[in-house]
């Protein structure tokens, strides 16, 4: 697949690269964090209060789906 495949925003597409979030990092909306997540690409907020990449986010970041 394509990342275009998933629908991507281009909103959503440069969050990729802005996940996980870290201080003083740019801030991605729950929103958008939020729509990657049921698209797949993020994990739940996890034990740290962050969500990270999948596989698959990781993949469609790096254009290789």
């Amino acid at each position: 697949m394509k990342a275009k495949e998933f629908d991507l925003t281009p909103e959503e597409r440069e969050a990729l690269y802005f996940i996980p979030q870290t201080v003083g990092g740019r801030v991605v909306s729950e929103a958008i964090q939020r729509s990657l997540q049921e698209k797949g690409l993020l994990t739940p907020i996890r034990e740290d209060g962050r969500r990270w990449l999948t596989l698959l986010g990781d993949q469609v970041r790096r254009g290789r789906r």
